[in-house]
């Protein structure tokens, strides 16, 4: 009797009757018919499809192959121009004049439809380079002082082709793929010099854009160099896809399993260089037409549904009534912003949904609190933030111009004075995050300081004692600005003896302490008390009408937590100090940092 009773409970669940009943009158029959019909047609689609796809990724293949022996033709034809050859033999025999009219006419020159822009740099074995665009002398020593370029230019007739997203040659910074060839004299089989022949990456991705599916074009590290998602540019194939075995062969295709799902990777080999051209589609996709086929089966099979559907509603009748009765009061309480509960009720699976039901709309409702207090906060202090900016690129750029000209016209301290500026407004950017090093926020400070010089002269002088190894310190980017400025506005303006900021920085176990220190007049207490009430009142407090020390020390709370922020003490006479309070921990390392 007690067995029977314990069977009679189980079959009360509502998961079994659900189980049992659509695996014994639905699933079973389903799967078994998808079985019988589907997969045959599976696997002939499947061939043809792939010899399809195969076909597609040979002619993006030759596209890519034409687009890289362009680039090889149009680097030999400069290396052969004789007074390219001349150059490199004696860099003395011509005449500035005729360096630029050879660089107008031999490196200019290519011309290719494949190509928007090229960048054609040429090196000589005596220390001197002439090129099409600007290259920074610490990247020109690293270029040529690498293991490659030395075992390159010990060997006639060489070339090597690279792609470079990080430690770019050229002052635009744009990631291009480059070719490098020795210039070989041909009478003595020696090496003169080396050509790098570049074009951007740009160029090359609209080949890769006619396959469906993701497409990449990878270097034999396994790099990618061009891709129409950019986001995967100078990054690994995605995690799953082997290389080393795509490699291994000129061609292929293989199947992908994950536990993103099934894909199909095509891949194909570039004969000029052993590139490889990698493309990943969705199993789904590909197959589409399978997709297709069968709708007709379940066409075929809907009258089987109808039937078991009758059988299966007496049974799903008893099972959603209560749930019916469930989603009735979870209706009411959506409306009721989940101030009220529901009654505990019914079978055992819905009575313990309804009380974990009630434990979530608890959590909910203070967890919506707490997301909206956030939210407000962070909205607030991004407004404040966009407030603060300006567009600076077409100012810098300007600014730039300016400088040197007026350094070409012998107005040093004019360039002096914008180049501080430059450096100012570079900063302010914020290109790479609002996180930084220590050291670019001690390079703004110190151009900040070389701009107010001019206006304080000798009455100012900055003072910064960090040792090297806290440069790398995490800080929130244009936090000491502010705090600078009051010390000019409020300190060094208003006493008559030369002004002296001081920059100090130690480390209190896990906390990272830096303080700003003046010797102007100091704060009445009247005002000390009121700044502090300013910085120890929360979001709902009207923020100032210009960025100052409640915006510093609200975003390093918000980046950090309410343990860290800044402190202000001082007294009439004696200056001011500001206490920023941070964790200790190096910046993360960015893509441009060694560029």
């Amino acid at each position: 009797m007690k067995k029977i009773s314990s069977a009679l409970g189980r079959w009360n669940s509502i998961h079994n009757r659900i189980f049992y009943s659509i695996l014994l009158f639905l699933i079973i029959p389903v799967m078994l018919t998808f079985y019988l019909l589907d997969k045959p047609l599976e696997r002939v689609i499947e061939s043809k499809i792939g010899r399809s796809v195969q076909d597609a990724l040979f002619l993006v293949n030759l596209n890519v192959e034409l687009f890289l022996e362009d680039m090889l033709q149009s680097s030999v034809d400069i290396t052969v121009n004789p007074g390219m050859i001349e150059l490199l033999k004696d860099p003395g025999a011509l005449t500035p004049y005729e360096k630029l009219r050879l660089n107008d006419e031999v490196l200019y020159r290519p011309f290719s439809s494949y190509f928007t822009n090229s960048y054609v740099t040429v090196f000589d074995l005596k220390g001197n380079w002439l090129s099409t665009s600007y290259i920074f002398n610490a990247l020109y020593k690293q270029y040529t002082e690498s293991e490659w370029y030395r075992d390159m230019i010990d060997k006639p007739y060489q070339h090597r082709w690279m792609f470079n997203d990080k430690n770019m040659l050229y002052s635009d910074r744009e990631p291009i793929i480059t070719l490098a060839r020795t210039v070989t004299d041909l009478q003595t089989s020696r090496n003169i010099g080396m050509i790098a022949f570049s074009v951007a990456e740009e160029d090359i991705r609209p080949y890769l854009t006619g396959l469906e599916g993701d497409v990449y074009l990878v270097n034999r590290e396994g790099i990618v160099v061009s891709s129409p998602s950019t986001g995967m540019i100078g990054e690994p194939l995605p995690n799953g896809i082997d290389a080393g075995k795509l490699m291994s062969e000129r061609t292929g295709q293989h199947i992908l399993e994950s536990e993103r799902g099934k894909w199909i990777v095509n891949h194909d080999t570039v004969q000029i260089n052993g590139w490889k051209i990698v493309q990943i589609v969705s199993y789904d996709t590909v197959f589409k037409e399978i997709f297709d086929i069968r709708q007709t089966n379940i066409e075929i099979i809907a009258l089987i549904f109808i039937v078991f559907t009758i059988i299966t509603l007496s049974i799903s009748y008893t099972i959603s009534k209560p749930l019916k009765l469930l989603k009735k009061r979870m209706t009411e309480l959506e409306g009721k912003q989940f101030y009220s509960a529901i009654a505990v009720a019914g079978p055992e699976e819905i009575s313990s949904l309804i009380e974990t039901y009630n434990k979530m709309v608890k959590e909910i409702r203070g967890l919506l609190v707490q997301v909206k207090e956030e939210y407000e906060q962070k909205e607030e202090m991004r407004f404040r933030a966009l407030q603060a900016q300006i567009n600076p690129h077409f100012i810098l750029n300007t600014l730039n111009n300016i400088k040197w000209m007026a350094y070409i016209r012998g107005n040093g301290d004019v360039g002096d004075m914008l180049s501080n500026l430059g450096g100012i407004l570079e900063g302010s950017i914020g290109r790479s995050g609002s996180l930084i090093p220590l050291k670019e926020e001690i390079d703004y400070i110190e151009n900040y300081i070389g701009l107010m010089k001019l206006k304080y002269h000798d009455k100012l002088s900055l003072k910064i004692d960090i040792a090297e190894e806290w440069m790398d310190q995490e800080v929130v980017r244009i936090m000491l600005q502010p705090v600078i400025e009051n010390s000019l506005i409020h300190g060094i303006e208003k006493i008559d003896k030369p002004g002296l900021i001081e920059i100090k920085a130690a480390r209190d176990e896990e906390r990272f302490v830096l303080t700003v220190s003046d010797n102007g007049p100091g704060i009445p207490d009247d005002r000390m008390r009121e700044l502090d009430r300013r910085l120890r009142s929360g979001s709902e407090e009207p923020p100032p009408e210009r960025i100052g020390l409640k915006n510093v020390h609200d975003r390093i709370r918000m980046q950090y937590g309410e343990a860290y922020g800044i402190s202000i003490s001082g007294s009439p006479g004696n200056g001011t100090t500001v206490r920023f309070v941070l964790p200790a921990r190096k910046a993360e390392r960015r893509m441009n940092d060694d560029v």
